[in-house]
């Protein structure tokens, strides 16, 4: 499904949250989301512990986080609870995104897409495919394989992965992705694509 080095429940178990969990939503798409047209139902694909589901949720909009590890979502369920939200929170595999059951207008990826395989990463942008309705808002906020992880994404992988004529409009930039891992705060290169669903 992922990246097999990744366990993502131990992570979210730790003692130290894993350092894309900064405890707030990726300012390169919360400055985003502030000028964009964001329509419902929205889904929030690899929603973590739901910051930005949650983001969405208060704006009152009706939004569906989702994410493959249960001790994210768990948590993502108190923090809705703590805040008086109600949101509907899955444990879902994006591999398999078509089986949730709904037709969205958004969908937002805040690191989902760059910690897949090839494999699952290619059936979940198929998904979006089959899910989204015509003329649906994708946004990827993504790492670049330019920070060293050893992985990640770049400019012409995610402009191949959505393109014509299943996706359309698409647009990439450079952004600065944060990270906080024993008390440092980091930053590394990434990009934030936007796509729309062919009408």
């Amino acid at each position: 499904m992922a990246h097999a080095d990744h366990d993502w429940d131990a992570m979210y178990t730790a003692a130290e949250p894993p350092p894309w969990d900064i405890g707030a939503v990726q300012p390169a798409l919360a400055a985003y989301l502030a000028h964009a047209s964001i329509a419902d139902p929205v889904v929030d694909a690899g929603c973590g512990t739901g910051e930005l589901t949650l983001l969405l949720a208060s704006r009152e909009r009706r939004v569906l986080g989702f994410d493959a590890s249960e001790p994210a979502i768990a948590t993502a369920r108190g923090k809705a609870a703590e805040r008086s939200l109600a949101v509907d929170f899955r444990v879902a595999d994006a591999a398999r995104v078509a089986e949730l059951g709904i037709r969205p207008r958004t969908v937002l990826d805040s690191g989902l897409l760059h910690s897949l395989d090839e494999q699952a990463a290619a059936a979940y942008v198929g998904g979006l495919a089959t899910i989204c309705v015509p003329g649906a808002l994708v946004c990827v906020l993504a790492m670049s394989i330019e920070a060293g992880q050893g992985w990640g994404q770049t400019e012409e992988s995610l402009r191949t992965r959505f393109a014509a004529p299943t996706w359309v409009s698409s647009a990439v930039d450079g952004i600065q992705i944060h990270a906080r891992w024993q008390g440092e705060d980091l930053h590394m290169p990434g990009f934030l694509l936007t796509t729309h669903r062919a009408k």
